[in-house]
Order: structure tokens, then sequence, then C-alpha cells
């Protein structure tokens, strides 16, 4: 046994090293990795770029609730106000509007540590349990794109509202008691997949403890109270107006390709058990890789036999303690909203599982460091695999795969519209051919929507107060007809794509042929290669 100043010394260097490391993962080359620049990403910063400049989304709509963004997706409250201060000081910057979801995935570790401790975890567990939760891949991804900065907030508050519910019905606080009802309540402006988990959760904890709440029935009320309060402006915006509220789930809702009630509840079933398969935790992860990097599982193979001891402890003794049925009862819910919908195994929808695992996961550490050795021997062991698996999987996030995926991340894209703006003088004109969003599937109009006018307006640094009035200031971008009046630069593809057949899977590529403007010169070529086709963005610039 080491003594008390040195453990106390080496608990506080690895205290430093652990905040220290964590802070930079989270922030480092936060501009360019990932290197794209989602098109939900620049729909999202542009309407805080639009708030903060009048007030009003890019709609005109002042201050609302629930924001109608690029192809009538809506976006929750807390993705877009969390981004309003560091847009707002700096402008429409990548890494100001990524900032957000770093500081709330740091947030979501310190209060994980303090909840640990407050169940009483050792501190060295409970250190590694918080530092782990800030570089698991089920939620590192997330945290590093504004896409999913409300599920950052709503995972914070998660964690947050259970280490404030634990204090204040340990300590018979009232003001922690009113604090917990306060974040739980905000919460439910974070994100509309966390509260179906929110609400299931109170349901099970409080069918799971029973009896032993009944003591705290006067905390329980005054948390209840606050909650409400707090949601008094929700509650009124969702009576006036529901749309915003269930716009999004009708859009991705199981039922919407079901034929019967029989075959909804069959998909749901098997899209719930998917989220607890070794496949989906630990060998390949999320399929869709603006969310998960594709290396790996969404958990690393160092915590399986600590999720197993721990799964033992907690089954063994779920009878004693209040904590252990709390973790059974948040692992059971936390997939239940992602598995309503018609995407499987989807990581950022389930992301506040990966608290709940990784509380399995202390719980079995903790077990292996109270039964001594040879058990503290493993414990060692895993550490030395988790420091490997951690350094390999980073050393793939920030190396290959910002080229691996760069079209799922519209990297080519967002390349050529920022070397476009960066180069377009006042005077001149930024013309784009409708070829420019074909590689991606989508059509553009003279508008340049659906999707494209997202990019123009963040990376153009459009006028919010200009676009809310008159819409696209034509003076400095226009679709190319084949006509080009004034000087400026051209954007546009080498080829259209197009899907044919009768199961319409087969890609098919034709040449831009809108004729080039007299005197074109080619400035740069954007490029790259997947499974399906090769194009190019040439970049023109004429007199």
């Amino acid at each position: 046994m080491l003594p008390t100043t040195i453990r106390k010394f080496l608990f506080a260097f690895a205290l430093v090293m652990a905040v220290s490391l964590a802070v930079f993962l989270h922030f480092w080359r936060i501009a360019s990795a990932p290197r794209g620049f989602a098109v939900d990403e620049c729909s999202i910063a542009y309407n805080a770029y639009c708030i903060a400049q009048t007030g009003a989304d890019e709609y005109g709509t002042r201050w609302p609730m629930y924001f109608r963004g690029v192809m009538d997706v809506y976006y929750d409250p807390a993705e877009i106000y969390s981004l309003l201060i560091p847009i707002r000081e700096f402008g429409p910057e990548k890494w100001a509007a990524r900032l957000p979801g770093g500081l709330y995935a740091l947030l979501a570790c310190a209060a994980f540590y303090l909840l640990l401790r407050r169940w009483r975890f050792e501190a060295p567990l409970a250190l590694a349990g918080g530092f782990m939760l800030s570089v698991i891949p089920w939620a590192f991804p997330a945290s590093r794109s504004c896409t999913y900065t409300g599920r950052m907030f709503a995972l914070v508050a998660l964690v947050t509202g259970l280490a404030l519910t634990a204090s204040a019905l340990l300590e018979k606080s009232r003001w922690r008691a009113v604090l917990a009802g306060v974040v739980w309540a905000l919460a439910f402006y974070a994100q509309q997949s966390v509260q179906p988990v929110l609400m299931l959760l109170a349901i099970g904890c409080a069918a799971a403890l029973g009896r032993r709440l009944v003591p705290h029935w006067r905390l329980l009320r005054l948390m209840l109270l606050a909650g409400l309060i707090v949601l008094l402006p929700l509650i009124v915006s969702v009576l006036r107006s529901p749309i915003g509220l269930v716009a999004r789930f009708q859009q991705v809702s199981i039922t919407r390709e079901a034929s019967s009630l029989r075959e909804a509840i069959a998909r749901i079933a098997r899209h719930y058990c998917g989220y607890f398969s070794p496949q989906f935790l630990f060998v390949s992860g999320d399929q869709e890789r603006r969310h998960h990097t594709g290396h790996g599982g969404e958990l690393y193979w160092c915590l399986a036999p600590l999720i197993l001891a721990g799964l033992y402890v907690s089954i063994r003794h779920w009878r004693q303690s209040l904590s252990h049925r709390v973790i059974l009862v948040g692992l059971l819910a936390s997939p239940v909203s992602t598995a309503l919908t018609l995407d499987q195994e989807q990581s950022t929808n389930s992301v506040y599982a990966a608290v709940f695992w990784l509380m399995l996961a202390a719980l079995g550490a903790q077990w292996c460091w109270q039964r001594r050795r040879p058990w503290r021997m493993l414990l060692l062991m895993i550490a030395c695999a988790g420091t490997v698996e951690i350094t390999l999987y980073m050393r793939d996030y920030f190396g290959a795969y910002q080229t691996r995926d760069s079209q799922a991340l519209q990297t080519e894209l967002t390349d050529a519209l920022e070397y476009c703006f960066g180069r377009l003088s006042t005077n001149q004109v930024l013309y784009i051919s409708p070829s420019t969003g074909s590689p991606y599937g989508t059509d553009v109009d003279a508008k340049l929507k659906p999707q494209l006018y997202a990019y123009v307006l963040f990376f153009g640094r459009i006028d919010p107060l200009i676009y809310q009035r008159t819409g696209f200031p034509t003076r400095n971008v226009r679709l190319y007809d084949g006509h080009a009046a004034e000087p400026g630069l051209l954007l546009r593809s080498s080829r259209y794509y197009y899907r044919s057949g009768d199961r319409r899977t087969t890609i098919v590529g034709v040449p831009d042929n809108i004729p080039m403007p007299v005197g074109a010169e080619l400035v740069r070529t954007f490029q790259f290669s997947n499974p399906y086709s090769y194009i190019q963005y040439q970049v023109f610039v004429f007199p």
C-alpha cells in the first residue's frame, strides 16, 4: 500500500493528464477533422448566424422553439441556440460551430466522474470512466460535429440529472432536487430522441425502486414541479404548433415503410435487439460514416470483460443496490427511441446508451479491484490494452478516416466552395452549374435548392437580413445556365450522375455539356473516386 501523500500526488497527476488529453483530442483540428461540413451543419450554423444577427431564423421567424432547416428538416432548440455565442463572436466559421459540441462532451465526462463518485466508486475508477466517455467511439465523432450538438447537450443533462437526483435523495437536499428537476427539463429541449428515453427511464426507475422512493416523495414532488415550470415554454409552443415536435419523427418513423402493425412491431423488436448485438457494440458499429469511422465497433474490446463482470454484479446484487437497478433500467431504455426509426443500429440517436454500458464496465472494474490479486493485474492488462485501442482509433480518426469517407462528409464540395468564396472578389459572381450537386444525389434549381443553398449561405457568409427579405443575392451567387454576363468563378462537376434501371441502383454519368464562358481558364480541380463515380470540380475564372 502506497502512502497517502504519494497516492494523492499520483491521482492529481493522472487527473491533469486525463483532462489535458481529453481537451486536446476534442479541440485539435476541430475545423478540419472531420474535413467536410455536412449540409445539416451548414443549415444549423447559418440559422444560428441569423438568430445572432437578426433575432429570427432563415425564414424570418423570430426566436422559434423549433427550426425549419434544409429540406424541411426540423432542428431542436439546443442545436441552434448553443451556437449563438460563438457564431455571434466569431462569425460563420466551422470551428466556432463545432465548439459547443466538444464543450458539452467534456462537461458530460466531468458529470460522469461526479456521478460515479456519488455512487461510491473508487476515485481512480471514476476518473478512468470519465476519460473513457470522452474517447468512446459511440460519442467521439458526434462531439466534433455541430449536427449532434443537441445530443451532446442531452448527454450532459442525462448524466448531470442522475448525479443531482442521487445527491438530492441521499443528502435530502431540496435545492439539489430543484436543480435536478431543472436539468431534466432542459434535456427535453436538447433533442427529441432523448425524450422517450427519459420518460421510460423515469417509469422504469419508479417501478424498480418502488417503496424506497416513498420516504422521498416531497423531494420528488419538488423536482417534478421545478421541471414543469422550466418546460412551460416548450409545452406552450407545442400546443400552438406541434409540427416542429412531430415532423422529424414522422420523416424517420418506422411505420412509414411498414405495411401492417405486425410488421412494424417485428421491425421495432429487430432494431431494438440490434443495439445489444456484439456486432454493433464491438465489431462494426454504425454503418453511416458520418456517425462512425468504420474502425471497430461503438465500444472498445477492452471493455468487454469488464461489462460481463458488471452484468454479473448488477444482476446478483440488484435487490440490495439502487444504483444497479438504475443502470439496468437505463441500459434497457436507452435504445428505445432509435428502435422506432427506419435506420438500424444508429449510434447518434442511441448515444445515451454509452453511459450505461460504461457504468457496467465501472461496476466490473470495481469488482475486480476489490478482489485484489490477481484481479488487479487483470485490470492493469485491460488498461494497457485500452491504451493501445484508443491510440489506434484516434490514429485512424485523424488520419485515414478523413480521406476514406470523403463523400459521406461532402468533403470535396465544401472544399470547392470554401476555395471559391475565398478567391471571389466583391465585383465578381460565383456561377454554380446544376451538375454541382449531382454526385451527392441532389438536383439544383434556380434558388440552389433543395440542399446546395445551405452550403452557399454558410460559406458565402450571406447577410441574413438580405436573405430573409429578398432571398439569394444574385449579385453574388447565381445558377449557371450557359450565360455569364459578369466576371467571376464557375463551379461545376465534370458529369451529371443519376440512378437508372428497374431498381434504380445503377449509377449512370453523362458529361456536363453546358457551354463554357468565353475566355474561361481552369484554376483548380477537386477530384475523388468512390465505388460509383469519378468526379471533378472545375473552377474557372474569366474576364
